[in-house]
């Protein structure tokens, strides 16, 4: 599928009929260390191949998945990046260590939950033949944004990455207390001690960033959100900005580390002079609806 064409089908809300025939390249990314997928990835498989797809399945795999129809090995970056679609295979952790790689080469993401609460993926084990909706075109893309993060050194930036879910500074060590100003557009707007802060998407408001006291945010809203998290203030509160906003944080920890963590992944040491700078990312996420439920319907039902 051509760059222009993904761009096109994701403006779309319903009936991507007129690109079903592109769809023909899957690559299956398996959360093996998920005892469910062992079993979902086999049907999987067979399921899609009878449709004539042609199966992208990671290096790792070869020759360790007995019982799997004939299939390319590739290495994640190439696999994803020769793909059509992505069909994941895990909970919402194995979706998000996918989501970086598949923004950035405008690949939907089909969740299958073998996991636990699942909130981002589509089918369960069970519902396999909803896939089927994927070559009669009655599915939709629903299009999530993104956070971008920078820590910049002095004048020069030492660490950045893109986030679906959330953007987490944190002490490093325990019994310590993290030092925080927050600012938007370079206008300071508040100040607090506790164990860090939390800047969501409105994916994320329903992940750690609920757990830490914030506000649930429906995807369309496009806001970001800032979350105390464990603040030793009564007057620290959440606060919702508008998407266009430049959120700017400063921290430190006296006698211990700050660190900083997008989506959960490998976390990035900060120092007290540095800023962290965070803006809409100009990747989105594509994720793929086959059940037709409304986000409302999909947080009764996870949460």
């Amino acid at each position: 599928m051509s760059p222009t064409c993904r761009k096109s089908c994701a403006r779309r809300t319903r009936n991507w009929t007129a690109d079903r025939m592109f769809m023909k390249r899957f690559f299956i990314y398996p959360n093996m260390d998920k005892p469910g997928a062992h079993e979902v990835l086999p049907a999987v498989c067979r399921q899609l191949q009878r449709e004539g797809v042609r199966l992208l399945l990671p290096e790792r795999l070869r020759g360790a998945a007995d019982g799997l129809p004939k299939a390319e090995y590739l290495d994640g970056d190439e696999a994803i990046r020769t793909a059509d679609l992505a069909i994941v295979l895990g909970g919402d952790g194995t979706m998000l260590r996918l989501a970086r790689a598949a923004a950035r080469h405008e690949v939907p993401m089909l969740g299958v939950n073998v996991g636990h609460v699942g909130f981002m993926t589509e089918l369960e084990p069970g519902e396999l033949g909803e896939m089927q909706k994927l070559f009669k075109g009655y599915y939709t893309i629903d299009s999530r944004m993104m956070l971008h993060v920078s820590v910049i050194r002095g004048q020069r930036v030492v660490y950045e990455n893109d986030a679906l879910n959330d953007v987490v500074l944190a002490k490093g060590a325990a019994f310590r207390v993290v030092r925080v100003c927050i600012s938007a557009d370079d206008e300071e707007v508040t100040r607090f001690s506790g164990d860090g802060v939390i800047i969501a998407t409105p994916t994320g408001s329903t992940a750690y960033g609920l757990s830490a006291g914030g506000p649930v945010i429906e995807p369309r809203a496009e806001n970001t959100v800032v979350i105390p998290i464990c603040a030793h203030a009564l007057t620290a509160k959440s606060f919702v900005f508008a998407p266009e906003r430049r959120i700017t944080l400063a921290a430190a920890c006296e006698g211990g580390e700050v660190c900083i963590s997008a989506d959960g992944g490998q976390s990035f040491a900060v120092l007290p002079d540095d800023r962290v700078v965070i803006t809409r990312s100009a990747l989105r996420t594509r994720l793929v609806r086959l059940k037709g439920l409304s986000f409302y319907q999909i947080l009764q039902q996870k949460l």
